[in-house]
């Protein structure tokens, strides 16, 4: 029992260092991408490519961006990668404690045939060798080619999804797969774009010439990055909202969203340089519109004229649920009840209706990993139960 409530201070401490982190990094990311789409280019002295005026807490700012470098070295001149770093590292230590630790549980699916080292090596594999793919693209001359370039990113990601969803539980396919682009991001930052700014900073420091090549590596990076920002911080948060990720497509689900969210992220790169379309917000409406529609639960009444009492469900929630969803849960993988939900009694049963019908029914994500095989018979009968006027 101890042990389980260390893991989840663990769990908590790790949580919150990757959220403040995950702030800093994409706020700086989100900031920098609009301060180069807003940047006056015009009427500016020599050496500078553009400068910005702009009023925040009650001040005035003004911002210059050189060409090449300044004059002299400034001090302090202020980096951003530890934001990155950060963000990675709890990232990938939140992923180990609650995916890789309870591998079983919350990494493989259910009817997987392989074994939870097999599964977290596979995990591993997927982070790296998506990581070497990209970086290869990126250094070819594809990269100049948008379209072409995009579409390979993309079919990569679907291909891993699809594969993925054969061995592990719809959650951890999200979460893999935002696992997978966090790592090409913080790798953007750590073998490309800070090794580029220091090489401009010797630059600076040696009066020598750069290449324009160079910083357009860096740039390029930093604006992957950019799109690839609001796809992962959809993988963050997917785990709340199982009717993203249950069900036997949920890996479409997943393309179909990180395709809307890069759209998204578009129009605003779009809007920030004045060459927005009202099309695209059509096309993006469209589309979630149509994915909301695809995912809406079916709204089909109770067929069997045989009513389900409230003994039959409590047979079900005891033989299924109490053992995590209890005040003190015999579970070795929870030491409290998940989110407090409890449904030892009939009254709690009755009255947590509304979830059961949604985790148990509706996404099937419930119970998790279906480690305690509940039959779709059962859930037929939480069904009619649920449903009964």
């Amino acid at each position: 029992m101890m042990k389980l409530y260390l893991i989840d201070w663990l769990s908590l401490s790790l949580k919150l260092l990757h959220v403040i982190a995950g702030i800093a990094w994409i706020g700086a990311s989100f900031y920098f991408n609009w301060l180069e789409n807003k940047l006056n280019r015009v009427n500016n002295r020599d050496g500078i490519a553009g400068h910005l005026w702009a009023v925040h807490g009650g001040g005035f700012y003004y911002l210059e961006k050189y060409k090449k470098y300044p004059q002299a070295l400034p001090e302090p001149l202020h980096w951003f990668k530890w934001e990155a770093y950060f963000t990675w590292i709890s990232g990938f230590l939140l992923l180990s404690v609650i995916y890789y630790f309870n591998a079983t549980t919350y990494l493989l699916a259910s009817d997987s045939s392989i074994s939870s080292v097999y599964g977290i090596l596979s995990s591993l594999l997927g982070l790296l060798l998506f990581w070497v793919i990209y970086d290869l693209l990126c250094k070819s001359k594809v990269v100049n080619k948008s379209l072409i370039f995009i579409g390979i990113i993309f079919v990569i990601i679907s291909i891993s999804a699809y594969l993925y969803n054969t061995i592990f539980n719809p959650r951890a396919v999200y979460m893999q797969i935002g696992a997978m682009i966090g790592t090409v991001m913080v790798a953007n930052v750590f073998f490309v774009i800070i090794p580029v700014q220091k090489k401009l900073v010797a630059a600076c420091e040696n009066s020598t010439e750069v290449s324009k090549e160079l910083g357009l590596m860096g740039y390029t990076r930093s604006r992957h990055n950019n799109y690839f920002t609001l796809p992962v911080l959809f993988m963050m948060i997917s785990g709340h909202y199982p009717m993203i990720y249950s069900g036997d497509y949920g890996w479409l689900v997943l393309i179909a969203v990180v395709g809307i969210l890069v759209m998204i992220r578009h129009y605003f790169n779009l809007r920030g340089v004045g060459q927005a379309k009202n099309s695209l917000i059509a096309i993006i409406t469209v589309s979630v519109l149509a994915l909301i529609y695809a995912l809406a639960p079916s709204q089909s009444k109770v067929q069997s004229q045989e009513a389900v009492s409230i003994a039959q469900v409590q047979e079900i929630i005891e033989k299924h649920c109490v053992s995590c969803h209890a005040s003190v849960p015999s579970s070795e993988v929870f030491a409290v009840a998940p989110n407090g939900f409890m449904v030892e009694t009939k009254e709690q049963i009755i009255a947590h209706k509304n979830q059961i019908y949604q985790q148990a029914v509706l996404s099937k994500i419930m119970p998790l990993g279906n480690t305690t095989n509940m039959t779709e018979e059962e859930r037929e009968k939480l069904r009619v139960w649920a449903e009964a006027e």
